[in-house]
């Protein structure tokens, strides 16, 4: 078996789809878009795995290290620490089309986020308000995500080790939605390209996504109903492999290409105008053979009109059900 089947059987691919869809995780407190940025860290999302059913969970904590950023031009004195998960089920039927594998995949992310006053922090009188609102200065909301859902997925193998992909997500406003609870109320249309280099025990990504959102409808974040400004992200990974061992270093950027609009004086902090951030940090994995587990931290460098925070990361991915036959339990002799 070459090293090159090797790695794509093993973790890497099967994280590969373990979070291919994790886009569904809600960003963090006081933003209103369908996708967390830095999601398809650590994944090379280029390469499908072998037929089969995958799944996984993500977990992101978000504005939990240290305090407020000075990039971002948010309030000062205020923290934002969200935790979101997402379990994605991504199925790969072994089909073939113009050349490339297809797959397709789901996913449903959930988060709980809060506000915390000067100085704030997780130990600041954590009173719990189910139906949002803000008491003593600390607010909580537990939520359910969006659904994202990825109907097309199409991966070239171009030969020595490099891959391409390009799909198609869509997300609507089928999520939780209440006082304070910043889950966008609009559609959501986003192509995707990735491409990765599985060789030579490197493994190198590009995962970008555009957003194309549609009208909100004025039901969550804002006064009167806007629409958010198109947003472009890339997600980007190097990891060097030894043994069960893979670490490298990562990074990601998010910026809006296009204003928001329906902009007027009642929904006017909804509209931030121009955004941005790009973030940096290192990744650390381990193959446990049937359970793969990947870590890492990224801090934001830069950012404009954005909560910007240290993140700390974490994803397992499996294999839930493949298409190779059974093998005995015990071997006979």
């Amino acid at each position: 078996m070459t090293r090159l089947r090797q790695i794509v059987l093993g973790s890497l691919a099967a994280l590969a789809v373990g979070g291919a869809a994790s886009s569904a995780l809600a960003e963090e407190s006081g933003t209103f878009q369908n996708r967390l940025n830095g999601a398809t860290i650590g994944l090379p999302l280029g390469a499908l795995p072998p037929p089969g059913i995958y799944t996984g969970l993500e977990t992101a904590y978000l504005g939990m290290v240290g305090g407020p950023g000075g990039h971002g031009n948010q309030g000062q004195g205020l923290y934002f620490p969200a935790v979101a998960n997402a379990v994605p089920i991504l199925f790969v039927p072994g089909w073939n089309f113009l050349g490339a594998s297809y797959a397709f995949s789901v996913v449903q992310a959930g988060y709980m986020n809060g506000l915390f006053t000067n100085p704030g922090n997780l130990n600041t009188s954590p009173t719990s308000i189910p139906a949002g609102g803000a008491v003593g200065g600390t607010q909580f909301n537990e939520t359910m995500a969006n659904t994202t859902w990825n109907p097309i997925v199409l991966s070239w193998n171009l030969g020595t080790g490099w891959f391409i992909s390009a799909g198609f997500n869509f997300m609507g406003p089928d999520g939780s939605r209440y006082a304070g609870t910043p889950n966008p109320d609009y559609w959501t249309l986003e192509p995707t390209l990735a491409v990765s280099y599985l060789a030579n025990n490197w493994v190198a990504s590009a995962n970008f996504f555009y957003d194309i959102n549609e009208r909100s409808a004025g039901v969550c974040c804002a006064a009167a109903p806007i629409t958010s400004g198109n947003t472009l992200y890339g997600d980007f990974t190097v990891l060097y492999k030894f043994g069960k061992w893979e670490v490298g270093p990562v990074a990601y950027f998010e910026t809006q290409t296009t204003a928001d609009s329906g902009c007027v004086v009642a929904n006017a902090a909804a509209c931030v105008g121009s955004a941005y951030t790009l973030d940096f940090g290192a990744l650390v994995g381990y193959d446990f053979g049937p359970v793969d587990i990947q870590v890492w931290f990224t801090q934001s460098v830069s950012a404009r009109n954005f909560i910007d925070s240290n993140i700390i990361w974490s994803r397992i991915g499996f294999k839930l059900w493949g298409f190779d036959a059974p093998k005995p339990l015990v071997a006979k002799n």
